[in-house]
């Protein structure tokens, strides 16, 4: 081996006249820089007239006509193009026409690679370049052979030339096809419920397997028991049989074949093949015979034949996830590409495949990492945030946080605090996920971070304020923005967007983004999760996710989202590649519990909330619980087999548990309960859209958002009795809720982000509720009493009002025979009236005292009673 040695500074030395030094390889220091052969270090070399090459300490000289000289094992690791000889003469002494041939292991014409004319530079010592293109560009290891040539000019030695060296550079990148594989492109397809391999075996899925019989063209494939229109915007372009022959029964398993041509050159560029494919229900991808992704697979390793086999999940709509191909599984020339389309039963009603494309992933700068998907999260107290992001390159990192006040001109200080990654890992889409949690907050404190390092790069300066750790606050709450959902995914990402600044300008001080669930529409779709994140607020205030039935079929949601206080075992995830999970967090003096209502395992969620309420609920004054699928709402979802069954199996245990609201998603529209215990009215007397609910023990609120981005709305649900909605709201236009919490009452107060008319612009109310505990109730300490006496045959009731507070009050007494008001009743003073009944005789009753006055800095009203006797 001889040494190649990157760039043009070089050590230079002496050598014996005749034996060849030992010479070991050094690496190349960069892709992009040259490789370079020093004159004087050439691994052999002869000339024809028999006398000794010359090898001085920085040349190679005495060269004649038909020299060679020869370097052993060179190691182009770098794709190479170009080649530059470095060379001297001596007018007087050289031939005519000096000039170099160069080859590749071996001097025959096949395997030539440049031609060198060299030109005259007037002296020993005058050194000039001359480069030329290779005939072809140069990769692997070879033995280099150069041969040189000069003719023979009278009365000269008739030398070629001195050598410094010979340099090959980087041949210029080629430029790489938009695509290798494209909706349009065509794959050969079997659908006919056989094995197409014969014996189990995997042989389909390599080059030489013959698929001549098949049939041919191009996606998406599918079919909704043999109709083309799937619904929802699916539609197959190519009919697949969809059942078995002679039986009722769906084929089970589909195989497809495609071939990818990428050239030496262009694998030598790129780092991987990324795509897309939608499919329903389970795939497996294959590349040269390997597998290389599986989606909702999970069953398949179980069958006896894995190529004839039923898989998946029936999850209405196709699902749609990222299929990355790393390069080191490529092969210049064709590649086949090969797919496994499963149905999950024999009854199922569709299939669905659409391979979307596969595209070039370029080889990226080991050095710089690219981050992405940074989301600021709420961490288990107010003390505390979480964050995750994506990396494109696996390597070590952090996160950094400082007081805002302490970054000058965009610069870090040393005394900036570093957060370790708490957990991370190859995510679903080829990248890599990070967690971490940023500790030890103060309060009313506004902090800059980044996550990074200072050897691969860091993401841009973020901010965030916390408030007081104590005491009331706001939060913004807002149903399903599963961006994507209408087919634009830019409209989504815009109304979303809208909707966050509408509700952030209007509440500045809000401290939590709650999400319902459904946050993107297709579970591996990064591209729905870039629209997702791309609000400022996402990154300056926490936000809290809820696993909805779009988020629930891909491990995206575990990697996009770093909770608190995760339990994974309650409420797990249905397969290894879905998203499961139970998690809570305190927020001054609040509980809030979030569980994966995907999971109908109630016997898991009722632990952790058990658990969680046992340990926690004592600290805290009110308990609020999230999950995605309403079970109180009023749209089409609320009479869908699994809500009903939710709706039987979850209420009892959340009134027990002294829940005191729920919010949820899942219908798109706006549903308001009554106050609802153990899963029936609690009070049959409550009015319809009351202002304020005051819940008794196990009475519990329960409030479904509408959608926040409008990327889909339902309409109401007219075919049941919706006996536990209050007040119910469907005007197809955005919504979010403010809600508000302090220690006596929890407001909820949705509004319009988007306006609906003249009549409801911008921040209008849709709804306002306030709900306080029954017995943290704000009370008046007002006395009444009430008697009956007789004045000239006629009774009277007499009623005394006394004000026990220290602040006044005004009181409306109110009797079967009139009222009377009394203002500004005075602390520790009595009013008192006598009501003419002009009756001889009265029943026993009741009297009734309005009293209104200020508890700290709330205006109150309570109403107080009496009783009085029979009189006359």
């Amino acid at each position: 081996m001889v040494s190649l040695i990157a760039g043009s500074a070089v050590a230079t030395a002496a050598f014996p006249a005749v034996a060849a030094p030992q010479i070991t390889p050094a690496a190349i220091t960069a892709a992009a820089e040259p490789l370079r052969l020093e004159g004087e270090q050439y691994t052999s070399g002869s000339n024809p007239n028999g006398e000794a090459l010359k090898r001085e300490s920085i040349n190679l000289g005495n060269t004649f006509n038909g020299t060679v000289v020869q370097f052993d094992d060179v190691d182009f690791t770098n794709r190479m193009g170009t080649l530059t000889v470095r060379a001297a003469t001596r007018d007087d002494a050289i031939g005519a026409n000096p000039r170099l041939e160069f080859f590749l292991d071996e001097a025959i014409a096949a395997n030539k690679i440049a031609d060198v004319a060299l030109p005259t530079t007037g002296g020993w010592s005058n050194w000039l370049n001359t480069t030329v293109d290779l005939s072809t560009t140069v990769t692997g290891v070879h033995d280099v052979i150069i041969v040189m040539h000069v003719d023979d000019l009278p009365d000269r030695r008739n030398y070629v030339a001195n050598f410094d060296y010979f340099e090959f550079g980087p041949a210029a990148p080629v430029a790489l096809p938009e695509a290798y594989l494209t909706s349009d492109s065509p794959w050969k397809y079997s659908d006919n419920g056989t094995d197409p391999s014969g014996d189990g075996s995997l042989s389909w899925t390599t080059a030489p397997f013959d698929d001549t019989a098949w049939k041919e063209a191009a996606g998406a494939f599918g079919s909704k028991r043999g109709a083309a229109d799937l619904g929802n915007g699916y539609i197959a372009d190519t009919l697949l049989q969809y059942a078995q022959a002679g039986s009722a029964d769906t084929v089970p398993t589909y195989h497809f074949r495609t071939e990818v041509t990428i050239t030496a050159e262009e694998l030598e560029q790129l780092d991987a093949l990324q795509g897309e494919l939608a499919y329903d229900d389970a795939v497996r991808v294959f590349v040269n015979g390997e597998k290389l992704a599986g989606f909702a697979d999970d069953r398949v390793n179980g069958a006896a034949n894995q190529n004839l086999t039923y898989a998946g999940v029936s999850a209405g709509d196709p699902a749609t996830s990222t299929v990355r191909i790393p390069a080191d599984k490529l092969v210049a020339g064709e590649n086949q590409i090969a797919v496994a389309l499963y149905q999950d039963r024999e009854t199922s009603s569709d299939i669905f495949l659409d391979f979307k494309g596969l595209t070039p992933v370029e080889k990226q700068d080991v050095t710089t990492a690219r981050i992405s998907d940074l989301l600021l999260g709420v961490g288990a107290t107010a003390a505390e945030r979480n964050l995750a992001w994506y990396s494109d390159i696996d390597v070590p990192q952090v996160a950094q946080l400082t007081e805002a006040s302490a970054i000058i001109d965009g610069v870090f200080p040393a005394t900036a605090s570093t957060f370790p990654v708490t957990s991370g890992g190859a995510t679903s889409s080829g990248e890599f996920f990070r967690d971490a949690t940023l500790s030890g907050l103060e309060e009313n404190t506004e902090y800059a971070y980044r996550v990074g390092a200072d050897e691969t790069g860091w993401s841009t300066v973020h901010t965030f304020r916390t408030q007081s750790f104590t005491g009331g606050f706001d939060f913004l709450f807002f149903g399903d923005p599963q961006v994507g959902a209408s087919g634009n995914l830019a409209n989504d990402e815009a109304g979303w967007i809208d909707t966050l600044n509408v509700a952030s300008q209007t509440y500045p001080n809000a401290e939590m983004l709650f999400s319902a669930g459904d946050q993107v529409e297709s579970a591996g779709n990064e591209n729905e999760y870039t629209a997702l994140l791309k609000p400022d607020q996402m990154r300056s205030i926490p936000f809290v996710a809820t696993n909805g039935n779009h988020d629930v079929g891909s491990k995206a949601y575990e990697q996009h989202y770093n909770l608190p206080n995760e339990d994974l075992t309650a409420g797990a995830a249905g397969s290894p590649s879905s998203s499961g999970g139970d998690y809570w967090f305190i927020y001054k003096d609040v509980l809030f519990l979030n569980i994966n209502s995907n999971s109908r395992d109630y016997a898991s969620h009722n632990a952790f909330l058990e658990k969680v309420v046992a340990e926690q609920g004592d600290k805290v004054t009110w308990k609020v619980l999230a999950f995605h699928h309403s079970i109180y709402s009023a749209a089409v979802h609320a009479t869908d087999g699994d809500v009903i069954d939710r709706r039987n199996n979850m209420p009892a245990k959340i009134s027990e548990l002294g829940i005191d609201m729920v919010l949820m998603g899942h219908d798109h529209h706006y549903t308001r309960s009554y106050l609802i215990k153990d899963g029936q009215l609690a009070n049959p007397d409550e009015q319809a859209a009351a202002a304020e609910v005051v819940a008794g023990p196990g009475e519990v609120l329960y409030v479904t958002a509408n959608s926040a981005s409008g990327s889909k709305y339902y309409n109401l649900n007219t075919g049941i009795d919706l006996w536990w909605s209050s007040v119910r709201n469907q005007e197809r236009v955005r919504n979010y809720s403010a809600v508000e919490v302090t220690d006596e009452s929890i407001t909820v107060r949705t509004l319009r982000s988007q306006a609906n008319g003249t009549a409801n612009p911008v921040n209008s109310v849709v709804d306002e509720v306030v709900l306080r505990k029954a017995d943290a109730a704000a009370d008046l300490d007002v006395s009444v009493s009430a008697s009956t006496r007789v004045l000239a045959g006629k009774q009277y009731v007499s009623v005394t009002v006394t004000n026990n507070e220290d602040v006044p009050v005004d009181a409306v007494v109110t009797t079967p025979y009139g009222a009377k008001t009394f203002t500004a009743v005075a602390p520790g003073k009595s009013a008192a009236v006598s009501i003419n009944s002009r009756l001889g005789s009265i029943p026993a009753g009741d009297v009734t005292v309005q009293v209104t006055g200020q508890v700290g800095d709330e205006t109150v009203t309570v109403t107080k009673s009496a009783p009085y006797a029979a009189a006359g």
